[in-house]
């Protein structure tokens, strides 16, 4: 009986990503096929109109039509059941889709291959994109031992090096032929799998039903990769997650179908903790857009009891041998890591001119560092043996580590009576800070201040590695950003925000450079803009322009791009939610966290010159010569023009590009600062403090330096006595500032507590007794405040409290309270200490003045406050200490109480906080697929804002030109020879021709040619 094929062409919408391998040339292929099937039966699902029509002018035997979008396997189930029950092995099914043509002998092929072998019930083609005709799709499928599906042969070019494999445990479903018996025995694809891994399945129940499964080389079928038949091919990130997620779905779908009853609830446990592990792997590897998938797909198959069931009962009811009659065909770990290992070596870049090295060490960056080192020790020489430190916004830490992370998020505040609120963004940089010292929290501050130059160096350096090769312009570019005035200032203003910020600014500049380029990088920028954002939240509107412009210029990278933000976003939220969208009060998120600091408002002219706060040292040199200030302004500013001239210079050379944005940079940051001396929302006391200038200064200066960097690596070697100009001016503007350092300064040493020893040695046994802190105003006032403990420390203070506009209750009963304290005639504060748990009183030195020095009212002030306490009978003189004067209450103090709790908010916000940071800290974790991609991109960005290539050295030129020059002549060598060659052939095949085709018999006889032959290698790859 001749065999009888059916052909069943599965038809969504007519349209593939490959013209050629649309409907239309499907169905020409199939008219000229040398064995054309014996029917043709199209499904069509959820297509138009045009689509029938096509299909009827075709000559279809068949359509069957569907107002839903099928998967492969129920539209082949479709088409089946319009066909009548074979009777006999020689009925074929031959499943096609629209975007799969065959080769003219295609069916004849894969027909013989099951003709001349009834044991094998599948056969498949070899599968070649359509887009190019020569790449190999698919040519055989395997699995590993755990069921991850590996395909044979994929995405290499078709040289014949596999057309001697058969037996296979599965092929792919496009152009798969097989015996219609075993496709009714077997119930055809289960319709629980989608595109992914439905023939694979199917060939599997096959072969435990006893049949072979077979490919065959010489049959090709090409495929446009729509996802019909077979997974998508498309590269769209779309396309390329639900790919992830229905390959994953079908691993675990078929690992509980072909799992031991024993244990399959074993494997059903473990779906949704492997699907969470994957996903934290996904993200290690740099793939976050894969996690969602995973996570999805371990959850549709654990809840997909149902149709596991049924799966499990079909394969019990045709399953013919065992699982051991597999184990020959699968592929062993062994294979899966030779598979790997070459994989990835075939996907490294090779570049005719390597990536320079960084030159850290060789370029002089690593002396630079230690020279900046020594000079940071000699001008905080006397901070060298301190356990902490003080002065300015710097106040000591908490003493245990838990206790600065339990001060982060949103919750109970232990200030002053106490309040439920959210925590400044500051709290969780001073969490990091203190424990990377964890035996003593407070010695990270004095380490900050003793390596913040040679940190600063560093990362000056790092950033200028983005800019330019020559290591002569990256040595002038980190002691520019080291000897800037703003940081000096904030050195000796004592002002943390301001040092922080300017040795954050450089590594931000460092990975926002390359964010777009990776995952890896864009999560370490994004790290950094957070802790940039907490530590000077005034750089936010300059820093969102910024972003804005990346986000408008990142194109395919946007994904990237936006996951900047959003650890800034998340660990901003609650303070944006209590102090802007409840209190109304959005300028407050502005303010400068840590304590407030009181300092001279700058004019336009020092803020020009980068100074936040005034030039006292070169007012000083100026008086010393008999100088007014304003001429060693001007001298100031003439030695810094040179810096400024050339940053304008580099709009108008090549890398202008560049240039602009970085100018653009330094505007933002100069705007900013001009802002901040006009920004007065933090109160102390009596006085209200602007935001500190100098942190948008660092940007101003950050963008300054960066654009003369890119103006000295345009002009190449013609700037270096420029650069050299520019490097020495700004280190005699900064000789007197950097020598007032070490002569004074706002930085002291601590103790590590900022109340009396004797109160801290009562704070010891009871922490929740307060110190009522009593400071006499320059308008004759005084400030009161409540503190609990050992004293105030840095990562409990809160914005929410030094900018709130109105006075809240707690405000009101402790100025009734100190208000009863300090005049005579009052009222009894006795019952209020005991209830605020107040033991002691200090009265502390008058607050400073920022303006006239008058200091008759707060003397005043401070003699009547202290009549007033030594006349009140509850309270003990004890005597005046290191912080003022110090009064003991004899009364009861009431019994401690507990504030009010809001657990789930503080809860939310916490889980919040370590799943977007825990994403992000495992996204910034180097792998050696994340170092790979580094090291195969070139570092400096190009002048049109694109990366460059390093620039190599004459030599190198030299020496690459040669070996060209030599590649070129072996070229011509072998030319020649082969043509040689070629023409003794011709003249040896013209005298055969000319010879009498007779044996030799004699040695006068030339000898018969030997037929050329065809050598395979052992690897057998064609070559």
């Amino acid at each position: 009986m001749s065999p009888r094929v059916t052909a069943i062409l599965v038809v969504h919408d007519g349209t593939s990503p490959t013209g050629t391998a649309g409907l239309q040339g499907t169905l020409d292929a199939l008219a000229r096929q040398s064995r054309k099937p014996d029917a043709v039966i199209a499904v069509a699902c959820d297509a138009p109109a045009s689509v029938t029509l096509t299909l009827e002018r075709a000559g279809v035997d068949r359509i069957v039509t569907s107002g839903e979008r099928l998967k492969f396997g129920q539209a082949l189930a479709a088409g089946v059941r319009v066909i009548e029950q074979p009777d006999g092995p020689d009925e074929f099914l031959w499943l096609l889709a629209q975007d799969t043509p065959p080769d003219p002998d295609a069916l004849e092929k894969l027909l013989g291959a099951l003709e001349i072998a009834p044991s094998v019930a599948i056969a498949g083609p070899k599968i070649k994109d359509a887009a190019d005709g020569v790449t190999i799709v698919s040519l055989g499928e395997s699995v590993t031992p755990f069921g991850t599906t590996v395909a044979l042969v994929e995405n290499e070019l078709d040289q014949g090096q596999h057309d001697n494999v058969s037996d296979v445990l599965g092929v792919a479903p496009a152009g798969l032929l097989v015996r219609h018996a075993v496709w009714e025995h077997l119930d055809g694809f289960d319709p629980a799998l989608g595109s992914a891994d439905d023939a694979l399945d199917f060939c599997t129940r096959a072969r435990l039903a006893g049949h072979r499964v077979t490919v065959v080389p010489s049959a090709t079928v090409f495929s446009g990769g729509s996802g019909i038949a077979g997974a998508a091919r498309s590269g769209r990130p779309a396309a390329r997650r639900k790919r992830a997620r229905q390959t994953r779905g079908a691993q675990l779908y078929r690992r509980l179908v072909y799992a031991p009853t024993a244990i399959i609830w074993l494997h059903w446990l473990s779906l949704v903790p492997l699907g969470i592990l994957r996903g934290i792997a996904r993200i290690i590897g740099k793939q976050p857009d894969l996690v969602g998938p995973e996570i999805a797909a371990a959850f549709r198959v654990a809840f997909s009891p149902m149709r596991i069931a049924r799966a499990r009962k079909n394969l019990r009811d045709s399953k013919a041998v065992g699982w051991s009659s597999l184990a020959a065909l699968r592929i062993p770990f062994a294979e899966v890591r030779r598979r790997r290992r070459l994989r990835r070596e075939s996907g490294a870049v090779v570049y005719t001119v390597e990536r320079s090295e960084l030159r850290f060490f060789t370029g002089g960056g690593a002396w630079l560092v230690l020279a900046s080192a020594l000079i940071g020790s000699a001008l905080f020489f006397r901070l060298l043996a301190a356990s902490a430190i003080e002065g300015g916004t710097i106040l000591p830490l908490s003493s245990a580590v838990g206790d600065l992370w339990s001060n982060i998020g949103y919750g109970w505040r232990d200030i002053g009576l106490g309040f439920t609120g959210a925590a400044d963004p500051f709290a969780a940089v001073v969490a990091v800070l203190g424990t990377l010292t964890f035996w003593n929290p407070s010695y990270s501050l004095v380490l900050v201040t003793l390596l913040a130059l040679p940190l600063a160096t560093l990362g000056a350096w790092f950033a200028a590695t983005r800019l330019t090769e020559a290591s002569g312009y990256r040595l002038v570019a980190a002691v520019l950003w080291t000897v800037a005035p703003t940081f000096l200032s904030a050195l000796s203003a004592g002002h943390l925000s301001g040092i922080l910020i300017h040795l954050l600014l450089p590594w931000l500049f460092y990975s926002g450079c390359v964010a777009a380029r990776s995952w890896g990088s864009a999560a370490v920028a994004s790290l950094i803009l957070a802790a940039t954002l907490a530590v000077a939240p005034t750089l936010a509107p300059a820093l969102l322009v910024l972003w804005l412009i990346a986000l408008v210029l990142s194109g395919r990278h946007l994904a990237r791009v936006v996951w900047l933000v959003l650890p800034s976003a998340v660990l901003f939220a609650p303070l944006v939610w209590q102090q802007g969208v409840v209190g109304r009060n959005w300028l407050g998120l502005l303010a400068d966290p840590g304590l407030p600091l009181l300092t001279a408002r700058p004019t336009g002219w020092d803020l020009l010159q980068g100074l936040p706060a005034g030039n006292p040292a070169w007012a000083s040199i100026a008086d010393t010569l008999g100088l007014s200030a304003l001429p060693a302004s001007l001298l100031v500013a003439i030695l810094l023009a040179p810096l400024a001239v050339m940053a304008l210079v580099a709009l108008f050379l090549p890398g202008s590009a560049r240039a602009a944005f970085l100018v653009l940079t330094a505007l933002l940051g100069l705007a900013t600062a001009v802002g901040s001396t006009h920004l007065l929302i933090s109160v102390t006391g009596s006085q209200a403090a602007s935001a500190w200038p100098g942190s948008a200064l660092s940007l101003y200066w950050l963008g300054l330096v960066g654009a003369a960097v890119v103006g000295f690596d345009s002009l190449r070697r013609s700037a270096a006595l420029p650069a050299l100009v520019i490097g020495i001016l700004a280190l005699v503007v900064a000789a007197p500032m950097a020598t007032s350092l070490a002569t004074g300064g706002a930085i002291t040493a601590s103790n590590g507590r900022t109340l009396p020893a004797y109160v801290a040695a009562a704070a010891s046994v009871d922490p929740s007794l307060r110190t009522l802190v009593l400071t006499p105003q320059p308008d004759g006032g005084v400030a009161a405040r409540l503190v609990g403990g050992v004293g105030r420390t840095l990562d409990t203070q809160s914005t929410l409290l030094t900018t709130t506009p109105d006075i809240t209750d707690n405000d009101e009963k402790v100025a009734v309270l100190a208000a009863n304290l300090v005049s005579q005639g009052g009222l009894d504060p006795t019952a209020l200490l005991s209830e605020y748990r107040v033991r002691f009183v200090l009265l502390t030195p008058p607050a400073p003045s920022l303006g006239e020095d008058v200091t008759a009212p707060a003397d005043g002030m401070t003699a009547r406050a202290a009549t007033s306490l030594d006349s009140n009978a509850s309270l003990a003189h004890v005597g005046p200490t290191d912080r003022g004067t110090l009064w003991r209450f004899e009364g009861d103090i009431a019994q401690a109480g507990v504030g009010p709790r809001d657990p789930l908010a503080s809860t939310l916000v916490l889980v919040s906080l370590a799943l977007v940071f825990g994403f992000a800290l495992l996204l910034a974790v180097p792998t050696a697929a994340s170092r790979r991609a580094a090291e195969s991109r070139p570092r400096v960005i190009g002048r049109r804002g694109h990366e460059q290539a390093p620039r190599l050295t004459r030599a190198e030129r030299a020496e690459l030109k040669a070996d060209a020059e030599a590649e070129k002549a072996i070229e011509l060598e072998l030319a020649a020879e082969s043509e040689s060659i070629d023409k003794a052939e011709a003249v040896a095949t013209a005298a055969d021709a000319a010879a009498p085709a007779t044996e030799p018999t004699g040695d006068n006889e030339r000898p018969a040619l030997v037929p050329s032959a065809t050598v395979e290698s052992e690897n057998n790859d064609g070559r």
